[in-house]
């Protein structure tokens, strides 16, 4: 879909928003979950929170193939914490791109990566710069994915890699009541939309990607996916007083809510959680 400057600029406003108004939750589940990380983590051999997050950025890394001297671009880092994690480890430079100014500021405090408060589908890079572009659930966010891809597809070197791990519809074929449903989490959390696996495939392919991995990894993330629902199920009466005392806001009780249908979609089996790794032909 074509958006204009107008829609995008209303879009980062409200992706701002959704960040500056959430903060606090996140950090409660940060002292909760032992780590700043703001994203699913992967529990098949993990048994806390901290490690299942831990193994979600060690999965990926893995996936990503990065060797010593390549660039990494985490592009929607959040408050920085994968890019920081990677730069501690990896001979190479590591750079985040968020839109939001409170996190870029946050991550440059947390370690050695450097973060730049940028839009990701017009990053201030030059061509070819970056060997590796990782998007741990930031893609949920682009409302023009195909501008999106041709962006990465200009920062990316031949040879590579686009790692991806964020939600997808479960199917493309998804009623106008079941699309109402996700929407009750998607809208208060400023994502547009929730393209179904193959569609995102078939538009990183028209860009001039190429697919080598694809795993659903809907169980093993499923843990932490729910945990966010339980916390807001506990958590929202609270809330609901405090905004009765006008010491919370409307967006943060939405995005609350979002939270709760979340899980609930997720239960009624409306949308799945994928590793995607495409690749910039070399030639």
């Amino acid at each position: 879909m074509h958006r204009t400057t107008y829609d995008i600029r209303l879009h980062h406003y409200a992706v701002r928003a959704f960040y500056r108004q959430t903060d606090w939750m996140f950090r409660v589940l940060g002292i909760i979950r032992g780590s700043q990380a703001m994203h699913a983590g992967l529990w098949q051999q993990a048994r806390t929170h901290r490690a299942a997050l831990r193994l979600i950025d060690k999965t990926l890394l893995a996936a990503a193939q990065l060797t010593p001297g390549e660039c990494l671009l985490d592009a929607g880092c959040g408050a920085g914490a994968s890019a920081n994690e990677i730069a501690a480890i990896h001979d190479g430079p590591v750079i985040g791109l968020t839109i939001v100014p409170e996190q870029a500021k946050r991550a440059r405090r947390g370690g050695r990566a450097m973060f730049l408060c940028a839009d990701y589908a017009a990053a201030p890079l030059r061509d070819a710069c970056c060997d590796v572009v990782w998007m741990l659930e930031s893609i949920c966010h682009a409302p023009d994915k195909p501008a999106l891809l041709a962006e990465i597809m200009r920062l990316l070197r031949p040879g590579g890699r686009l790692v991806i791990a964020d939600r997808f519809a479960a199917r493309p074929d998804l009623s106008p009541a079941e699309r109402d449903q996700l929407r009750a989490w998607l809208r208060p959390w400023a994502m547009p939309d929730l393209v179904a696996v193959d569609e995102l495939i078939r538009l990183a392919e028209a860009a001039g990607l190429r697919l080598c991995r694809r795993d659903d990894l809907t169980l093993s993330a499923g843990p932490s996916l729910r945990f966010l629902g339980h916390f807001a199920q506990l958590t929202l009466p609270a809330a609901l007083v405090l905004h009765a005392l006008r010491l919370q806001s409307d967006l943060q009780i939405a995005a609350m809510r979002g939270c709760i249908a979340q899980t609930r979609t997720l239960n009624a089996g409306l949308w799945r959680y994928y590793l995607l790794v495409l690749v910039k032909p070399a030639s």
